[in-house]
């Protein structure tokens, strides 16, 4: 930021605004960034908050540029009507007029249906600052002192009617309505606004304080006075006070009170000034003092602090320094420990001027004795006083240890009475005894006035130097500084090291009976349990420092002093006083913003009330949260992308930076920030945004179903259609196959007919016998129920059934007479033959059934087997009667074709010896009803010999 700051503004959202001849700048507690890309903001003279959280910016050569949440929303210039480009001041009545002080007049602005200027007025030229309060009433001030007063938009005459003579430098209206103003010769008027007019409450100056530019008014009726010689404040009982601003102190033209509470100056001169609250009082800088402090302690009111220049007395109350016998006597020495006993005496250790006891007589003078080496002491260089049960005080230095009663020594340690190192540096009583803590010796117990025992590393210390040695009442035992780390020893004895305390440059420990211990070192201040700190736990403490408030330097072997919880602490700087029940004032109050997040590398608004959409092609996702923190305070932060991150990430505040997403997969995501409570990590604010990572149409559920039907219809679809072709070419084989079949079985029952013809064609008599039978026997298996399969099976069976007969000589076969009984065997031989030629024929089922067994009778006195009644195949008995039946009904060599009538009684004579009386009940049935027409039969084979073959 630049050098100069003309005005400072805090808009809703706790940004400050700070405005320089240099242009506007934005402050967020960690940075300032000029809003140097807009061009109607070059150089701001003033700034102005409205209650709708718009930022009026008036500048020195551009008019007034407004601002909502950072984006320019108007700029009023003279080109709209303004009377000048040069704007002083801005205020708002309580009708919502705003008034524009510039250089040649004031004009009124309204928001109202748009913004437009409603009135001008030119005779109020240069006004240099103006006010307006809850009453509709507004008063001005021109560069000349002259004062105008407003009602409502319309201008009235002063009614400061005693003071019309007086010129005015600035004004401002109280929060109550109260009109305070400061004339050139820096006087303070405060007037009351009554019905009957202004009534002058006070009249005042503050001294020191010289060309008043504003006033700034604080909680409590309490009033900042701002001014080109430093900064005041009064109460309400006008109490004045000059604070103590270091050099800041030139040009303070505005201030604030930022929404933590923290005070913020400008100088049109200096730049700007923050004040922080703090526990930490700089003692020493509000009397603007410097020194060294070695020992504090209080005493008779009064503030003793022990220096390496002398004794330095404060009176706290009045801020003063008192200078007394006391101070004169102990000048320019060096003083190490300062220590009031039990009877309110002071006892105080130097280095080279041995020990002083100062007592208040009955007079209220003071009475002082010295002790030093003349008087018995081990030399004169002393560094720590203690006082011990019975009434003695013990002094440990450089050379030993000297017990004092009264104003006599009582008693001297030195190495010869058994210190390891002379060299003493801390003491302690504890239980029975009195230790010693040297510079390199370790621990010396003092018990009835003699040295009985050595602590030291062999025993568990970390170092034989032993820097203090404080008594803990919370575990009744002993917590030992030394010059590497922390010890402890327990009401046992037990020695060991707490060497998980995270810090070993150590001075000194503050224990209260609480349990909350101090340990004070170079790096400020830890704070810490005892509990903790006994089991060694290795854990985060507390550390005060500068980010707490604490500026100052501790002193090493210093002994600061407490009372009533207040610490008075030994520093470089002076004398620092905290209170130990009060010292957390961490803010309570944070400011989270995340207005804005980039998005591979482009920037969107986001809001918290909102989802953020994120688009299914984003690759790199950056939030970078603001938390504007204007304290001394470090807070640890919190922050998680939930769905995301496995565990939220921890870091200080001051560590937070940009937080970057890559690759994100398409879901909803919730990131949460929170401020925690540096002592035991509860939330104190916390945020939720919403983002959503959008899925691409192919992710979508509604497509991955489209696309899971889709691809199910085009299975199906392929499946169809392989199953299609594969059925097609199966059909189309199973098509040649079956022409390949037909024309097996037609050249089968071709050559089947083929032989049946050969047969027959040996004798005349016979020709078509086989033809016939086979027709027979097909008729009677169907009425039997034979499938049609079954049926074509036994007509080639049928057909054959005679095949043996190749066999048989033509002289047997064709004989007319009788036969022989020689040749009557060899004419049975066919049924045997038949089959034995017809074995081979795999192509039909048992087709050599019909041959072999076809001269088998019902009653078995057939042959070739002699079989009987069921004994005899089915097909073979049907072949047998169709047979019989043909014969019967054709003409043979031997003999003339039968009548049908014979032949049916013939039939009907033999059923059941001959043949199966089933089929004979069946055959004739197919006589009767006409299927079986022998004469049409003779005529139809005749005639298509190879029909149904």
């Amino acid at each position: 930021m630049s050098g100069e700051a003309n005005d400072i503004e805090q808009t809703n959202d706790g940004k400050l605004w700070i405005g320089t001849y240099a242009g506007l700048f934005k402050y967020d507690g960690s940075k300032f960034k000029l809003m140097s890309d807009i061009h109607s903001v070059k150089s701001v003279n003033c700034l102005f908050v409205d209650e709708e959280g718009r930022l009026w910016t008036g500048t020195n050569d551009g008019g007034i540029t407004i601002f909502i949440n950072e984006h320019v929303m108007n700029v009023i210039d003279e080109e709209t009507g303004l009377l000048s480009n040069s704007v002083k001041d801005i205020v708002c009545d309580t009708e919502g007029n705003y008034y524009i002080g510039t250089t040649e007049g004031i004009s009124l602005v309204s928001l109202s249906g748009g913004v437009k200027i409603t009135k001008n007025y030119e005779q109020i030229k240069n006004v240099s600052k103006m006010s307006a309060d809850k009453f509709g009433n507004v008063v001005a001030v021109t560069e000349r002192g002259e004062l105008f007063c407003f009602k409502n938009g319309e201008i009235c005459r002063s009614f400061l009617k005693g003071e019309e003579k007086i010129s005015f430098q600035t004004v401002d209206f109280s929060e109550d309505g109260r009109l305070f103003l400061a004339s050139p010769d820096n006087s303070i008027f405060i007037y009351s606004l009554t019905p009957s007019g202004p009534k002058l409450v006070r009249k005042f100056k503050i001294p020191g304080i010289e060309g008043i530019n504003s006033f700034y008014f604080a909680e409590n009726n309490g009033v900042f006075v701002c001014s080109d010689t430093g900064i005041a404040f009064f109460d309400e009982s006008f109490r004045a006070k000059k604070l103590y601003t270091n050099n800041f102190s030139n040009s303070i033209d505005a201030m604030l009170i930022d929404y933590q509470g923290n005070l913020w100056f400008s100088s049109s001169r200096l730049g700007l000034l923050e004040m922080c609250k703090s526990t930490f009082i700089e003692l020493f800088s509000e009397i603007e003092e410097t020194a060294v402090v070695n020992s504090t302690e209080k005493w008779q009111g009064l503030l003793f602090c022990g220096t390496d220049e002398g004794l330095i007395i404060l009176d706290e109350e009045n801020e003063k320094i008192r200078e007394n016998k006391i101070s004169s006597l102990l000048n320019k020495i060096r003083i190490r420990c300062l220590k009031v006993d039990s009877m309110d005496n002071l006892w105080i250790a130097t280095t080279g001027s041995g020990i002083y006891k100062v007592r208040v007589d009955s007079s209220g003078e003071y009475e002082i004795k010295s002790f030093s080496q003349k008087n018995g002491l081990p030399g004169n260089r002393f560094r720590n006083i203690c006082e011990l049960k019975d009434g003695r005080i013990a002094v440990a230095g450089d050379y030993g240890v000297a017990f004092l009663r009264g104003d006599s020594v009582e008693k001297v340690f030195t190495a010869q009475d058994g210190f390891a190192n002379e060299k003493s540096l801390c003491l302690l009583e504890y239980k029975n005894g009195c230790y010693v803590g040297s510079d390199g010796g370790g621990i010396s117990k003092i018990e009835n006035d003699k040295i009985v025992k050595n602590i030291g590393k062999k025993d568990g210390l970390s170092s034989n130097v032993i820097l203090r040695m404080v008594y803990d009442s919370f575990s009744d035992g002993v917590f030992i500084v030394t010059s590497n780390g922390i010890c402890y020893t327990s009401a046992k004895g037990e020695v060991k090291k707490l060497d998980n305390f995270p810090y070993s440059n150590n001075y000194d420990m503050i224990c209260d009976p609480d349990g909350t211990c101090w340990i004070l070192g170079s790096a400020g201040i830890f704070v810490a349990q005892s509990k903790d700190l006994i089991e060694n736990l290795k854990t985060e403490y507390l550390l005060i420092n500068a980010k707490h408030g604490f500026r100052s330097q501790l002193i090493a072997n210093s002994w600061p002093c407490l009372e009533n919880d207040n610490l008075y602490l030994c520093c470089d700087s002076g004398v620092v006083k905290v209170n130990m029940s009060k010292y957390d004032m961490a803010s309570k109050s944070y400011r989270m913003i995340l207005n804005s997040v980039e998005v591979d590398g482009i920037k969107h608004r986001i809001n918290r009330s909102d989802v953020f959409k994120l688009s299914p092609q984003t690759q790199k996702l950056v939030l970078e949260p603001e938390i504007l923190n204007y304290s001394l305070n470090d807070p640890y932060v919190r922050y998680s992308l939930d769905g995301n991150d496995l565990k939220p990430t921890e870091c200080l505040l001051s560590e937070l930076g940009k937080i970057s997403y890559s690759n994100l997969k398409p879901k909803t995501y919730v990131f949460k920030i929170s401020i925690l409570d540096g002592l035991n990590g509860n939330v104190i604010e916390s945020a939720n945004y919403t983002i959503e990572k959008e899925t691409e149409m192919y992710q979508k559920n509604w497509f991955k179903l489209y696309v899971i039907l889709t691809g199910c219809l085009v299975l199906v679809w392929l499946t169809w259609f392989v199953t299609r072709v594969r059925a097609q070419k199966t059909l189309l084989k199973q098509k040649y196959e079956l022409e390949y079949a037909k024309k097996q079985i037609k050249m089968v029952n071709e050559t089947i007919l083929s032989i049946a013809q050969t047969v027959d064609a040996r004798d005349p008599n016979t020709n078509q016998h086989s033809r016939r039978v086979s027709e027979y026997s097909v008729y009677i298996a169907k009425k039997l129920g034979y499938s049609k399969e079954k049926c074509g099976t036994l007509r080639q069976m049928a057909l054959l059934h005679d095949i043996g007969k190749i066999a048989i000589p033509d002289a047997i076969l064709k004989k007319p007479e009788k036969l022989t009984d020689e040749e009557y065997k060899i004419m049975k031989s066919h049924v045997t033959r038949g089959a034995e030629i017809l074995k081979y024929l795999t192509t039909v089922d048992n087709v050599s059934v019909g041959a072999l067994y076809h001269h088998e009778k019902y009653d078995g006195s057939g042959y070739c087997h002699g079989l009987k009644g069921e004994e005899i195949p089915l097909d073979a008995r049907i072949i047998g009667i169709a047979d019989a039946f043909d014969a019967m009904t054709a003409n043979r060599i031997y003999r003339k074709q039968l009548d049908l009538d014979f032949v049916i009684k013939e039939l009907k004579r033999n059923s059941g010896t001959q043949f199966d009386p089933k089929l004979v009940d069946i055959l004739l049935s197919l006589i009767a009803d006409g299927t079986i027409d022998v004469e049409k039969l003779y005529e139809k084979t005749k005639n298509n010999p190879a029909e149904n073959i």
